[in-house]
Protein backbone atom coordinates (compact mmCIF):
# COMPACT_ATOMS: atom_id res chain seq x y z
CA UNK A 1 0.00 0.00 0.00
CA UNK A 2 3.20 2.07 0.23
CA UNK A 3 2.01 3.21 4.42
CA UNK A 4 0.74 2.04 7.13
CA UNK A 5 -3.05 0.59 5.98
CA UNK A 6 -4.47 1.70 9.39
CA UNK A 7 -3.58 4.82 8.58
CA UNK A 8 -5.57 5.29 5.65
CA UNK A 9 -8.75 7.64 5.99
CA UNK A 10 -12.16 6.21 6.32
CA UNK A 11 -14.32 9.44 6.44
CA UNK A 12 -11.82 11.14 8.63
CA UNK A 13 -11.15 8.29 10.91
CA UNK A 14 -8.35 6.16 10.77
CA UNK A 15 -9.07 2.50 9.13
CA UNK A 16 -7.88 0.44 12.66
CA UNK A 17 -10.41 3.07 14.40
CA UNK A 18 -12.95 2.28 11.98
CA UNK A 19 -12.64 -1.56 13.37
CA UNK A 20 -12.10 -0.45 16.58
CA UNK A 21 -15.34 1.87 17.05
CA UNK A 22 -17.21 -0.79 14.89
CA UNK A 23 -16.45 -3.47 17.77
CA UNK A 24 -16.80 -0.83 21.34
CA UNK A 25 -20.26 0.32 19.10
CA UNK A 26 -21.31 -3.67 20.01
CA UNK A 27 -19.97 -3.67 23.38
CA UNK A 28 -17.06 -5.99 22.56
CA UNK A 29 -13.97 -5.73 24.44
CA UNK A 30 -11.35 -4.78 22.17
CA UNK A 31 -7.44 -6.03 22.02
CA UNK A 32 -5.13 -4.48 18.99
CA UNK A 33 -1.66 -6.12 18.16
CA UNK A 34 0.40 -3.30 16.56
CA UNK A 35 3.97 -4.03 14.79
CA UNK A 36 4.75 -1.21 12.12
CA UNK A 37 4.29 2.49 12.86
CA UNK A 38 3.00 1.73 16.56
CA UNK A 39 2.93 4.61 18.08
CA UNK A 40 1.10 6.70 15.12
CA UNK A 41 -1.91 3.82 15.60
CA UNK A 42 -1.67 4.07 19.26
CA UNK A 43 -2.56 7.96 18.82
CA UNK A 44 -5.75 6.78 16.95
CA UNK A 45 -7.19 4.86 19.64
CA UNK A 46 -9.51 5.44 22.72
CA UNK A 47 -7.44 4.78 26.47
CA UNK A 48 -9.90 1.86 27.43
CA UNK A 49 -8.40 -0.16 24.42
CA UNK A 50 -5.75 -2.97 25.00
CA UNK A 51 -2.35 -2.85 22.96
CA UNK A 52 -0.11 -5.61 22.67
CA UNK A 53 3.12 -4.21 20.76
CA UNK A 54 5.05 -7.29 18.44
CA UNK A 55 8.32 -6.07 18.61
CA UNK A 56 9.40 -8.53 16.22
CA UNK A 57 6.74 -7.38 13.75
CA UNK A 58 9.29 -7.22 10.86
CA UNK A 59 10.37 -10.56 11.00
CA UNK A 60 7.34 -12.35 11.99
CA UNK A 61 3.68 -13.26 9.67
CA UNK A 62 0.56 -12.12 10.86
CA UNK A 63 -0.20 -15.43 12.37
CA UNK A 64 2.49 -14.51 15.18
CA UNK A 65 0.04 -10.95 16.04
CA UNK A 66 -3.11 -13.38 16.06
CA UNK A 67 -1.56 -15.51 18.39
CA UNK A 68 -0.09 -12.27 20.86
CA UNK A 69 -3.60 -11.16 20.78
CA UNK A 70 -5.69 -14.34 21.30
CA UNK A 71 -3.29 -15.53 24.31
CA UNK A 72 -5.41 -15.71 27.31
CA UNK A 73 -8.36 -14.24 25.49
CA UNK A 74 -11.73 -15.94 25.74
CA UNK A 75 -14.01 -16.34 22.69
CA UNK A 76 -12.71 -13.92 19.98
CA UNK A 77 -13.32 -12.64 16.85
CA UNK A 78 -10.04 -11.97 15.05
CA UNK A 79 -9.64 -9.21 11.21
CA UNK A 80 -6.62 -8.07 9.69
CA UNK A 81 -6.68 -4.41 9.56
CA UNK A 82 -6.53 -4.46 5.93
CA UNK A 83 -10.88 -5.53 5.08
CA UNK A 84 -13.16 -2.96 5.45
CA UNK A 85 -14.70 -2.94 9.08
CA UNK A 86 -17.41 -4.88 10.55
CA UNK A 87 -20.66 -4.94 9.45
CA UNK A 88 -23.23 -4.83 12.76
CA UNK A 89 -25.44 -7.02 10.67
CA UNK A 90 -22.34 -9.30 10.21
CA UNK A 91 -21.03 -9.02 13.55
CA UNK A 92 -24.69 -10.05 15.04
CA UNK A 93 -25.02 -13.26 12.67
CA UNK A 94 -21.26 -14.68 14.03
CA UNK A 95 -21.68 -13.31 17.63
CA UNK A 96 -25.29 -15.37 17.36
CA UNK A 97 -23.41 -18.52 16.40
CA UNK A 98 -22.14 -21.11 18.69
CA UNK A 99 -18.55 -22.01 17.98
CA UNK A 100 -16.10 -21.13 15.82
CA UNK A 101 -17.61 -19.35 12.48
CA UNK A 102 -16.59 -17.83 9.41
CA UNK A 103 -18.75 -14.83 7.50
CA UNK A 104 -18.99 -16.13 4.35
CA UNK A 105 -20.52 -14.27 0.96
CA UNK A 106 -21.80 -16.10 -2.03
CA UNK A 107 -19.88 -18.45 -0.52
CA UNK A 108 -16.70 -16.78 -0.17
CA UNK A 109 -15.35 -16.92 3.35
CA UNK A 110 -14.28 -13.39 4.76
CA UNK A 111 -13.49 -11.74 7.82
CA UNK A 112 -13.86 -11.39 10.95
CA UNK A 113 -13.60 -15.01 11.83
CA UNK A 114 -14.67 -16.00 15.44
CA UNK A 115 -12.59 -17.96 17.27
CA UNK A 116 -13.37 -20.04 20.78
CA UNK A 117 -10.80 -20.46 23.68
CA UNK A 118 -8.83 -22.26 24.33
CA UNK A 119 -6.36 -20.47 21.44
CA UNK A 120 -4.03 -23.45 20.75
CA UNK A 121 -0.68 -22.28 19.15
CA UNK A 122 -2.11 -24.46 15.75
CA UNK A 123 -2.25 -22.73 12.32
CA UNK A 124 -5.98 -20.68 12.06
CA UNK A 125 -6.56 -22.50 9.03
CA UNK A 126 -6.20 -25.66 11.05
CA UNK A 127 -8.66 -24.68 13.47
CA UNK A 128 -11.07 -22.96 11.17
CA UNK A 129 -11.68 -26.53 9.64
CA UNK A 130 -14.80 -27.50 11.26
CA UNK A 131 -16.25 -23.57 11.53
CA UNK A 132 -19.56 -22.54 11.07
CA UNK A 133 -19.84 -20.66 7.43
CA UNK A 134 -22.15 -18.12 8.67
CA UNK A 135 -23.92 -16.53 5.24
CA UNK A 136 -24.26 -12.96 5.26
CA UNK A 137 -25.32 -10.09 3.15
CA UNK A 138 -22.14 -8.52 3.38
CA UNK A 139 -19.57 -8.23 0.00
CA UNK A 140 -16.86 -6.24 1.97
CA UNK A 141 -16.47 -9.30 4.60
CA UNK A 142 -14.72 -11.20 1.61
CA UNK A 143 -12.74 -7.82 0.50
CA UNK A 144 -9.15 -7.64 0.69
CA UNK A 145 -7.38 -3.98 0.73
CA UNK A 146 -3.82 -4.34 -0.34
CA UNK A 147 -3.21 -2.22 -2.74
CA UNK A 148 -3.93 1.19 -3.57
CA UNK A 149 -6.27 0.24 -6.58
CA UNK A 150 -7.88 -2.16 -4.67
CA UNK A 151 -8.48 0.74 -1.82
CA UNK A 152 -9.40 3.52 -4.20
CA UNK A 153 -12.45 0.60 -5.98
CA UNK A 154 -13.21 -0.34 -2.53
CA UNK A 155 -14.09 3.31 -1.30
CA UNK A 156 -15.72 4.28 -4.99
CA UNK A 157 -18.21 1.09 -4.51
CA UNK A 158 -18.82 2.06 -0.55
CA UNK A 159 -19.90 5.66 -1.75
CA UNK A 160 -22.29 4.17 -4.58
CA UNK A 161 -23.51 2.01 -2.05
CA UNK A 162 -24.55 4.97 0.18
CA UNK A 163 -25.99 7.28 -2.47
CA UNK A 164 -28.45 4.68 -3.22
Amino acid sequence: MGRPKGLLSLDGVPLLRAHVDAYLKAGLPVTVVLGRAAREHVETLPKHVRIIFNLDWARTEMSHSAAMGLAGAGDALLTPVDVPPVRADTLARLLSTPGPAIPTWQGAPGHPIRLCAPHPAVRLDLRLAGATEVPVDDPDCVRNLNRPEEWAAWLEERRSRVQR
